[in-house]
């Protein structure tokens, strides 16, 4: 990847192959043992597309020829999937869209596995969402996997099925990742090295019984399934990439913390604003410590906009770009959004939080 023409770029670069190598460690772990290693594979397949989209779209910019000869492939698959970490932040769909698209996927799984039972007394029992979780915590259902990959109701509904699905996606990623991060060096191992793989567990349940006991009542079934999934994205971090202490992957760790956060806190205030007159008492009080806390408005105050942006498509603003420095920890990004803050006590508190947002999540939902 060449070095480009000027500080801009040169982050840029750093940025990308920090991403790309801790993608290449995960993936070259997973395409292994795809069998073994389903629940993974769906679990990082938002910051996965988010990467390889925006590694691309900046690649074809600063180093067209890298870029030309890249495997891209499952376009249409990515795009989706990386527009998922958005939540409800995204300009084309937003809360309500969302939503419905949640309601469609409820729907689609209750026509697909409700009712089939040949002995009617029975079908009290038959169930339509899968969970799927890493000891104890909630990281992914049925519901969370249609809406991130727009999988087809049957094919969530065999495993293995769902496997080879999932197979040719993690597939192209990897030949995406290789060729685009194979100069780089191998720094270590992936935070797949540290997990327990038979720690990871299915259950099935009646959604409609599910959605009646989480996040208290008054919330639709479509917001609850959308909480759901931002409980998931918040665990993902917190219970399986936690124990990830290779070096290497630091500034990645921290990204995909902050933009989770991020996200996750300004959806959380437009569903605080749509939907308050409907929540209880312990609803509005747990929203209350996730929203007003003094971490929770940093994350999204001043600049953060901007560092955000810079963390998602790389380039920094042109505004920025006189504060940053390459020798500085992180270019000197957080120091010129969060001028009380440097690398090391953001890293500190964006981590903490991560922990305190998905347990607050949790005991939210109830599970």
């Amino acid at each position: 990847m060449s070095s480009g023409t000027g500080i801009k770029q040169d982050v840029a670069r750093l940025l990308i192959e920090g991403d790309l190598a801790f993608s290449r460690r995960f993936l070259e772990r997973v395409v292994k043992g795809t069998g073994e290693t389903v629940i993974p594979i769906f679990c990082m397949n938002s910051y996965l597309s988010l990467i390889i989209h925006e590694s691309f779209r900046t690649l074809k910019v600063n180093d067209p020829g890298l870029a030309a000869s890249l495997a891209y492939e499952h376009e249409e698959t990515i795009e989706r999937a990386r527009l998922s970490v958005k939540l409800f932040d995204d300009s084309k769909n937003g809360l309500d869209k969302v939503g419905d698209a949640f309601a469609r996927i409820i729907d689609e799984g209750r026509q697909a596995f409700l009712g089939n039972t040949w002995f009617p007394p029975a079908r009290r029992w038959e169930t339509d969402l899968g969970e799927y979780r890493y000891r104890g915590r909630l990281v992914s259902t049925t519901h969370t996997v249609g809406f991130v990959m727009a999988l087809r109701a049957d094919a969530l509904q065999d495993f293995a099925t769902l496997g080879q699905e999932l197979s040719a996606v993690a597939q192209a990623q990897s030949a995406y990742v290789s060729q685009a991060a194979g100069h780089l060096p191998w720094p270590g191992p992936s935070f797949m090295n540290s997990i327990n793989l038979d720690a990871f567990e299915t259950r099935d349940r009646r959604s409609e019984r599910h959605f009646n006991q989480i996040f208290g009542p008054g919330l639709p079934e479509k917001m609850k399934a959308s909480l759901t999934a931002f409980q998931c994205f918040l665990n993902v971090l917190d219970a399986m990439l936690r124990d990830d202490d290779n070096p290497a992957s630091a500034e990645t760790m921290f990204k995909l913390r902050y933009i989770t956060l991020y996200h996750v806190l300004s959806s959380l205030e437009k569903l605080r604003n749509q939907y308050e007159k409907e929540l209880g008492m312990a609803s509005r009080l747990l929203l209350a410590a996730m929203l007003d806390h003094p971490v929770s408005a940093e994350i999204r105050s001043g600049e953060a906009r901007h560092f955000r942006n810079t963390l998602i498509h790389y380039t920094p603003a042109e505004h920025l770009v006189s504060k940053l420095s390459m020798t500085a920890p992180y270019y000197g990004l957080v120091e010129a959004c969060f001028p009380a803050r440097d690398f090391p006590s953001l890293q500190t508190a964006v981590a903490e939080h991560t922990g305190r947002m998905a347990a607050l999540m949790d005991q939210w939902s109830g599970t």
